[in-house]
């Protein structure tokens, strides 16, 4: 599939249709996207980590998409300091030495006759073409005839050059790439099923796209223990204002939090700093009916009794016994059918990080106090996160 054919709209300086001409690289200017649609493509590929947008024409150089290439692989993960040069014109101590390294040695990009990379240079849809199909899994064998124009009949077919309209000599600019990973992160790798943006936490909606909302999800941080006395919003690196705030499960107040808090003793925390938004539990309060989904949390402190495992695995442990501290948890868990004569109410482990935790290998053991995160389904209660108290 080509370019779509929609609404030219604008999307600032560079909606002006123009031909700029730098050196041997022409670059023509103009939008096939409107504001909206950019606007999300440009915040997927932020928040994955690969590029910032900091000019919407801005010719982008082979140094910088190096950067952008390894920046979206899992080769990011694994950066060191260069120690050696690999092309004559980029030492070790160049700002992209090690990127430019990475991106050459997996044969994403290519260096010039006479060992050099031309890392100024700007970069070209060819070389952009052959870097993005080379991340999906694709090879040199995987095509035939004319190279170039058999990767650019791939690269159309496999529509990643929505909203990218460039002649194969054309240079690329920051929109370009916007839209070239935005496109690769939802394209599936040549040999699997998966779309490439897995490796980055995306996840397709059902229209198809990415939504840049599942990225902030992921990036949810805690849980936090703030006891009574202590500040909510100083434990959160972003301070109170526009803060977005909810306690167990309900859109509330930063002071709701604080009152509840001290009614209860502490609260557990989570955050997201991009979002501004605290989400806020304490022991009451949880078993509104209208607690619904992923905020549907309740905190139950207790002592554990015991670790329960499979017959047929001894190391795993799959639920425990909770001793309920009926004073610091809500009556209707204390009185719950849930609730044997002891006082004790047992709670699913799922997670392999729970179960670890809870494991002959991990820190929390019988007599230990903690407090449960757990999320409650029917009679039933899961745990989703454990603190020790």
């Amino acid at each position: 599939m080509s370019i779509k054919n929609g609404l030219y709209r604008n999307l600032g300086s560079f909606l002006t249709a123009a031909v700029v001409i730098s050196g041997l690289c022409p670059v023509t200017s103009y939008a096939n996207i409107s504001s909206s649609d950019f606007n999300m493509r440009d915040k997927v590929v932020n928040l994955t980590g690969i590029m910032q947008l900091t000019n919407n024409m801005g010719i982008v150089t082979r140094g910088e998409f190096a950067q952008m290439l390894v920046n979206a692989s899992s080769y990011r993960e694994n950066l060191s300091k260069s120690n050696s040069s690999v092309f004559k014109d980029v030492p070790a101590n160049h700002p992209m030495a090690e990127y430019i390294k990475i991106a050459a040695s997996q044969e994403w990009m290519a260096g010039y006759l006479g060992g050099v990379f031309k890392p100024e240079e700007k970069v070209t849809y060819r070389e952009g073409v052959k870097a993005v199909l080379s991340l999906l899994g694709y090879k040199d064998e995987d095509f035939t005839g004319d190279i170039t124009s058999s990767r650019i009949s791939k690269f159309q077919f496999l529509e990643l050059n929505e909203n990218v309209s460039r002649t194969a000599n054309e240079c690329m600019t920051q929109t370009d790439c916007v839209n070239l990973f935005y496109n690769l992160l939802k394209t599936k790798k040549k040999d699997t099923g998966e779309i490439y943006g897995k490796l980055l936490n995306c996840e397709l909606n059902s229209d198809g796209e990415i939504n840049p909302i599942s990225i902030l999800k992921d990036e949810r941080k805690g849980p936090l223990l703030v006891r009574r006395g202590f500040s909510v919003i100083q434990s959160v690196p972003f301070g109170s204002e526009k803060a977005n705030v909810f306690l167990n499960g309900a859109a509330s107040t930063l002071a709701a939090v604080k009152q509840s808090q001290k009614a209860n003793g502490f609260a557990v925390i989570y955050y997201n700093v991009k979002s501004k938004t605290i989400w806020a539990y304490t022991t009451d309060g949880w078993d509104k009916d209208t607690l619904t989904g992923e905020n549907a949390y309740v905190l139950i402190m207790g002592e554990v009794k015991n670790i329960y495992y499979k017959s047929t695995d001894v190391i795993t442990p799959t639920s425990i016994r909770l001793e309920i501290d009926s004073s610091n948890s809500d009556s209707d868990i204390t009185n719950s059918e849930n609730v044997d004569s002891n006082g004790y109410l047992s709670i699913n482990l799922e997670s392999s990080k729970l179960q670890y935790l809870f494991s002959i290998y991990g820190k929390v053991t019988v007599g230990d106090k903690v407090v449960m995160v757990c999320s409650k389904n029917g009679t039933s209660y899961t745990a989703v996160d454990a603190i020790d108290y």
